[in-house]
Order: C-alpha cells, then structure tokens, then sequence
C-alpha cells in the first residue's frame, strides 16, 4: 500500500512537468530498496607458536595475567634416543582451605595417551633421523592456551615415514569442583590425521599446520 500510495503522489507531481520524472523513480527505487542490517563480527583470539626451551618458560596460559609456566628439562641417556620433557604450572588458588595460591600442575587429560587421572608430563620420543612425538603451545591472546601433541606411527624403524596424528587439548578451567578432576588441566578435544606420511613430526607441523619446525625435539634446542 504504502508504494502504491508513492506511485499516486508521483503521478500528480508528475503532470506538466516532465523533468521530475526521473527523480521521482530513482527515490521510488530507494523506496522499495529492503534495509539492510549491520552484523557485528568478532575477531577470533589472535594466535602465537610458544617457543619453549631448556628451563622454565614464562607463558601466559590462562590468557588473563595469571602467573604460569612451562618447565622442559632434558633426561638424558647417552644415546640417540634421549628426549625432552615439559611440565605446565599455574599459580593459583588452592583447592585446599586457606592454603592460598600454590603453584599447580596442569595435567592432560582425555587423549588417546592419558591415563584417567590425567598425564602429569609430556615427552617427546625420538632417534638419530627424526622426531616421533613432539608438541606445540599455542597462546591465544584473551583465552586460554591451546596444546597440539603430534605423534608419529614407529613403522618399521625411527627413520621410516609414518602416518601422523595431531591431538588437540585446551586449558580448562574446573570452578565448580568437580570431584576428580584438578584446577586447571588440559582437556581433549579432537584428532586430525595428515594428509601424507612423514618421518619427522616436526616437518609434518609445519607442512599440514603451519606451525613450523621448531619444537622440543628441534635440533637446536637439544644441549
């Protein structure tokens, strides 16, 4: 109704005098033009690699200024298969009445590889040619980390070229206390296989994920 109300209106404008009639059908189609409606986006958390090395790493896991770290050691063995660890802390509060903040170890929890009360320490798994088990840590600014395992297949030795899996974890918060499961532990959420075999996890970061070659296992972190 209301454009045939606008048709009527232009019409008797519109008589004798010639040279509105264009004006008229352009404010006619900006009339029946639908609204449109702005969409608010939000930006994704921006993403980092951590670079983890010897000793305590300074990280911030929880995303929110909390103090935290990463603690990698080296076992070694006096062999080609000697491997790196790391350990993730957040200093907190304490579950424990009126013990204040402590320094607590955030587990994995969920994966394939981890135990029902969760695994305390990662470590890689390698030899002489590649890396079999390596890891990444991703800080994702305004949230909480995320942690990438990445595990190789043995195949039929260290220098074969395997299929890889890549296990996904992020850091969870458990505020209601729920019985069983620690503060903060990283918690399980998908798998993705690579498209390709590969002998060292670390090329298959770098070429499925993009994450580059640098992780525990890399040459130049070994002491």
């Amino acid at each position: 109704e209301a454009h045939g109300g606008f048709v009527r209106i232009a019409r008797t404008l519109a008589v004798g005098n010639r040279s509105l009639v264009p004006i008229l059908l352009s404010m006619f189609v900006l009339a029946c033009a639908p609204a449109t409606r702005a969409v608010a986006t939000v930006a994704a958390p921006s993403t980092r690699v951590v670079a983890l090395n010897n000793g305590p790493n300074r990280v911030d896991l929880l995303g929110d200024g909390t103090s935290s770290e990463v603690f990698v050691s080296w076992p070694g063995n006096f062999n080609a298969h000697g491997f790196h660890t790391a350990a993730f802390y957040v200093f907190a509060h304490s579950d424990v009445a009126e013990a204040g903040n402590v320094w607590q170890i955030v587990p994995f929890m969920g994966g394939p590889h981890d135990i029902d009360s969760g695994r305390e320490l990662y470590a890689t798994y390698q030899g002489a040619d590649c890396a079999l088990a390596d890891i990444r840590l991703l800080h994702r600014e305004h949230a909480t980390a995320q942690v990438i395992l990445a595990t190789r297949d043995f195949g039929q030795s260290y220098a074969d070229s395997a299929t890889v899996r890549f296990d996904y974890y992020e850091l969870t918060r458990n505020p209601d206390g729920v019985f069983g499961r620690p503060p903060f532990y990283f918690h399980y959420f998908r798998t993705v296989h690579a498209s390709r075999l590969y002998c060292d996890v670390n090329q298959a970061f770098a070429h499925e994920l993009g994450l580059g070659t640098h992780g525990l296992a890399h040459e130049d972190d070994e002491p």
